[in-house]
C-alpha cells in the first residue's frame, strides 16, 4: 500500500471542509468554535483510500489568515497539495500566501480545485479558470489540473479522484530507512488509553512497544498503541498519518512542536544554517538580526536570522544564513523551514536547513559562504566531508551524522567508506566509528612533531617530553584517544620513540658537550664512590661545583637515562649501586625467608634513613611485598 499525504490550502471560506467531507464523508471540523462560526480554526484530518493500492492522508488547513500558524503546522509533511479556489471569488491573499508557503516548502505536485462551481455560468468559469493559470505560472502548479467542482451536487468529484490518484502514482514514497520521526500535531486523551499523540510519520517506521523520545523535552515513553486511519495496527510507515498510545506521560508534558523520534539520536538546537529566500512579495528587506517567527514541523520558534554576507536581503533574492533560536528547535539537514515577519505576522521567506549544528560563523568569511554552498548544492559525500572539516579537533561519529542528516543509516555508512577509500576521512576508532577529516589528522601529525623539535631545542639534554605535557599542548577538545593513535601511528612510521611516559623524535640523540661529560663524570663518581650512604641532591650540586644550572640539567638527563635512579627524595643511588643493594637484598631473602629495616640497615652497613625508602622502593618495583613490619620476595 502506497501512502501519501495531501493537504488543503487556500483562501478563507473557498471549501475546503466541505470538498474534504465530499471526497471523504469525514467531517474535519471537530471544535465546537468551528461548528458555531462555520469556518476551520485548527487542523482537520480525513482519509480516503483512492484505489486498491494507494491510501490518501488527508490534512485540512484553516484557511483564515488568523490561523496561518496552525496551517503551517500542517503542511510541513504533505506529499500533494490540493489547492482550493472558489469559482465565485477567484485568487485571494490566502490563496496567494499558501500557494507561497507550498512554494517555500518545496511541495513537489498538486492540483487545483474550483469551488463552488455550480454557483457560476461557463463563461465565468472559464474566466477564473484563466485567472488561476495565470496565478500559477512559475510554480509547482504551473501545468497542474484546474478541475471544476461542486461539494453539493458533486459534480467534479470523480474526475478530481482521478487526478488525485494520478499525482499520487508520481510521488516517490517517503524513506520508510530513515530515522523514525513524527512531529506532533494534536496531543489529547482517551479515557482508559491515556495519552495520545497525532502526526504526520516524515520518516522512518514506529512499532508497539518501541522506546520513543520527545524532543526538545528528552522525555522517553513506550508506544502502548498505534491507529493509522482509525484502525488499530501494529506498525506505522512513513508517509502515515499516525496515532500513538503512549505510555506513562501526561497530555501536560507534550505539545504542538514537540517531535517524536528514536532515543538519544538526535540533538535539539538553538543554531541552524540555512539557505534563505525572501517572496519576491515580501513588503521590505529583511535586515540582519530581524527577529522572526521560524516555523519547521509543526513548531513555531522566535529567532534571528543573521545574514552572512550582507546588511539586508531584498525582497526576491536568495542567501545563505544563520539562524539563532530563542528556544531549542528539532532540525535534520534538508528539512525545509518557513519564515513569517514578527509584526506583522505574514509569510514573508523561506528555505532549507543546511546543518542543524553549527559552529557560530563570523560574517564577511569566504570559507563559509563556499562551504555553506557545498552544504546546499553538494552530494551526501560532499556534505558529510565539511562537517567533518568543520568539527576539527573533535571527532565524529557515524550515529551523530545520522542524527543530522534526513538519510538513511545505509547511505551515510556508504558515504564513510567512500570518503575513507579516497583518503579524505580517518577513522580513530573504527568500532566506535568515529572519524575526523585526513587533512586535520595529518595536521595534528605534524603540531606533535613540531612540539617535539621545539622541545628537544629547548631542551637538548633532556630524552623527550612526557606525554602529559605534550597532550597539554594540543587542542582540550582532542580525545586522548586520538592522541594516543596519533603517537601509534607515528611510532609505527619510526617518526616518534614512546618510551612508558616519554615521548621523542626518533631522529633525536643526546650528545653532551665535553664540559657536560666532565660534569657526568663527576656526578657519577660521587655517587658510586658514595656506597650504599649517597650524599642528597644539594650536597651532589656543592660537589659538583659551577653552574648550578648546568649541573641540574646533567643531573637530569643521567636521571631521564636511568644512570641515577631516585629512590626518595632527596636520596639518589647509581643505578650500579641499585643493582648490588638488589643482589645483596634476594640473597638474604632466599636464605633468611624475611628481611627487615634493621635487618637492610646491617647488611649494608647505613641507617634507617636510607634503609627504609630502599625497602619501599623495592615494594614499587614489585621485587618485595610487606608483611607486617618485614618483607618477602613476591610470588
Amino acid at each position: 500500500m502506497k501512502h501519501i499525504i495531501v493537504g488543503t490550502a487556500g483562501h478563507i471560506d473557498h471549501g475546503k471542509t466541505a470538498l474534504v467531507k465530499a471526497l471523504t464523508g469525514i467531517d474535519t471540523d471537530r471544535l465546537k468554535e468551528e461548528k458555531e462560526r462555520g469556518i476551520t480554526i485548527d487542523l482537520g484530518f480525513a482519509f480516503l483510500q483512492i484505489s486498491p493500492e494507494i491510501e490518501l492522508g488527508i490534512v485540512d488547513v484553516p484557511g483564515h489568515e488568523k490561523f496561518v500558524k496552525n496551517m503551517l503546522a500542517g503542511v510541513g509533511g504533505i506529499d500533494l497539495a490540493l489547492l482550493v479556489i472558489a469559482a465565485e471569488e477567484g485568487v485571494m491573499p490566502q490563496t496567494e500566501e499558501h500557494l507561497a508557503i507550498c512554494q517555500l516548502l518545496q511541495i513537489q505536485r498538486g492540483l487545483v480545485a474550483l469551488t463552488k462551481s455550480d454557483l457560476v455560468d461557463e463563461e465565468w468559469l472559464g474566466l477564473v479558470t484563466e485567472d488561476v493559470r495565470n496565478f500559477t505560472k512559475g510554480t509547482f502548479l504551473e501545468d497542474a489540473p484546474i478541475i471544476p467542482v461542486s461539494s453539493k451536487t458533486g459534480a467534479g468529484l470523480d474526475q478530481l479522484k482521478k487526478a488525485l490518484e494520478k499525482l499520487a502514482l508520481q510521488v516517490q514514497p517517503r524513506n520508510a530507512e530513515g530515522i523514525f520521526r513524527l512531529p506532533i500535531d494534536r496531543v489529547f486523551t482517551i479515557k482508559g488509553f491515556g495519552t495520545v499523540v497525532t502526526g504526520t510519520l516524515v520518516s522512518g517506521i514506529v512499532q508497539i512497544e518501541d522506546i520513543v523520545e520527545v524532543l526538545p523535552k528528552k522525555l522517553k515513553s513506550r508506544v502502548r498503541g498505534i491507529q493509522t486511519y482509525n484502525q488499530a495496527v501494529p506498525k506505522a510507515w512513513a508517509g502515515q498519518r499516525t496515532a500513538l498510545n503512549l505510555h506513562g506521560l501526561e497530555k501536560a508534558n507534550l505539545e504542538r512542536g514537540d517531535v517524536l523520534t528514536e532515543p538519544d539520536l538526535i540533538e535539539p538546537t538553538y543554531m541552524v544554517d540555512v539557505s534563505l529566500q525572501l517572496l519576491a512579495k515580501a513588503e521590505k528587506p529583511l535586515k540582519n538580526r530581524s527577529r522572526v517567527r521560524f516555523h519547521t514541523g509543526t513548531s513555531e520558534i522566535m529567532a534571528r536570522i543573521i545574514l552572512l554576507d550582507r546588511e539586508e536581503l531584498e525582497p526576491g533574492q536568495q542567501t545563505l544564513a544563520q539562524v539563532h533560536l530563542e528556544a531549542p528547535g528539532v532540525v535534520l539537514a534538508r528539512d525545509r523551514y518557513v519564515l513569517r515577519s514578527y509584526s506583522p505576522i505574514i509569510t514573508i521567506g523561506g528555505g532549507e536547513i543546511l546543518n542543524p549544528h553549527p559552529q557560530k560563523h563570523k560574517r564577511y568569511t569566504p570559507s563559509v559562504q563556499t562551504d555553506l554552498s557545498v552544504l546546499e548544492k553538494g552530494s551526501l559525500d560532499q556534505v558529510i566531508e565539511v562537517y567533518a572539516k568543520w568539527n576539527k579537533w573533535k571527532p565524529l561519529s557515524e550515529r551523530t551524522v545520522i542524527g543530522q542528516l534526513a538519510v538513511s543509516r545505509q547511505d551515510v555508512k556508504a558515504g564513510l567508506e567512500r570518503l575513507a577509500g579516497q583518503g579524505k576521512l580517518v577513522f580513530v576508532d573504527p568500532e566506535a566509528r568515529t572519524f575526523m577529516h585526513e587533512a586535520h589528522y595529518q595536521e595534528l601529525m605534524r603540531i606533535v612533531q613540531s612540539y617535539l623539535k621545539d622541545f628537544h631545542t629547548k631542551y637538548p639534554l633532556k630524552s623527550g617530553m612526557s606525554k602529559e605535557e605534550l597532550r597539554s599542548k594540543l587542542p582540550e577538545e582532542l580525545p586522548m584517544q586520538v592522541f594516543n593513535k596519533v603517537l601509534e601511528e607515528q611510532a609505527a612510521a619510526g617518526v616518534v620513540t614512546v618510551d612508558k611516559k616519554i615521548v621523542r623524535l626518533s631522529s633525536h640523540r643526546v650528545q653532551l658537550s665535553p664540559e657536560q661529560e666532565q660534569i657526568r663524570g663527576k656526578i657519577e663518581e660521587i655517587y658510586l664512590s658514595g656506597g650504599f650512604q649517597p650524599p642528597n641532591y644539594e650536597e651532589v650540586l656543592e660537589k659538583v661545583g659551577g653552574s648550578k644550572d648546568l649541573v641540574a640539567k646533567v643531573f637530569q638527563f643521567l636521571l631521564e637515562a636511568g644512570i641515577i635512579v631516585r629512590i626518595r627524595e632527596p636520596i639518589f643511588y647509581h643505578q650500579s649501586k641499585l643493582e648490588e643493594i638488589k643482589s645483596i637484598l634476594i640473597r638474604s631473602l632466599k636464605e633468611k625467608g624475611e628481611i627487615d629495616v634493621g635487618m637492610l640497615k646491617d647488611l649494608l652497613g647505613t641507617s634507617r634513613k636510607y634503609a627504609i625508602p630502599l625497602l619501599e622502593y623495592f615494594d614499587s618495583t614489585g621485587l618485595t611485598i610487606r608483611k607486617g613490619d618485614a618483607r618477602v620476595l613476591r610470588e
